[in-house]
């Protein structure tokens, strides 16, 4: 049997769901790693010990989510009914987010003013910017491109396969 054929968008995808996941791993490790190793406060309890449940919830969803993404990535390699749909939920929910940071926080989004905030201030809209400058167009695409009937008939495709194997 010959192994379908996956397209150049379908494998743009998957390596940018791959990547965005090791970048967002790194992310994550740079931001929880220096919690690991605070000080003690002036009872000698640790952030995990003052704070369990927050520290608890930065420990594992993120990295949980992070190897969703990479999961749904993977299986976009190797053209898996369930990834497409994984992938279009990827989007919507990135879409949805980007959506609201611009409808809640139009005017942190878009223009950073130069007086009467503070430097973490700027960098926060700085951040909120190069976030939905990357999700955007990407979640747009995503949405479009898993729903094309070529896309579509690809991820269908390895199903009749992997049937007419097991016949």
């Amino acid at each position: 049997m010959p192994a379908r054929n996956r397209s150049a968008g379908v494998t743009a995808a998957a390596t940018l769901a791959v990547l965005g996941g090791v970048i967002a791993f790194l992310l994550w490790g740079w931001f929880f790693l220096p919690l690991m190793s605070l000080p003690p406060d002036s009872n000698g309890k640790y952030a995990y010990q003052v704070h369990p449940l927050p520290f608890a919830l930065i420990a594992l969803v993120p990295p949980f989510l992070v190897a969703l993404g990479m999961g749904t990535g993977i299986c976009l390699f190797q053209l898996r009914p369930w990834a497409r749909k994984a992938a279009l939920l990827w989007a919507s929910m990135a879409l949805a987010f980007c959506l609201s940071m611009i409808a809640l926080r139009p005017f942190e989004t878009f223009a950073i003013p130069e007086h009467f905030v503070t430097e973490a201030e700027s960098m926060r809209q700085l951040l909120a910017v190069s976030v939905v400058f990357m999700l955007l167009p990407i979640s747009i695409w995503w949405l479009f491109f898993f729903r094309l009937k070529s896309v579509v008939e690809q991820f269908e495709g390895r199903r009749t396969t992997a049937t007419s194997l097991e016949s």
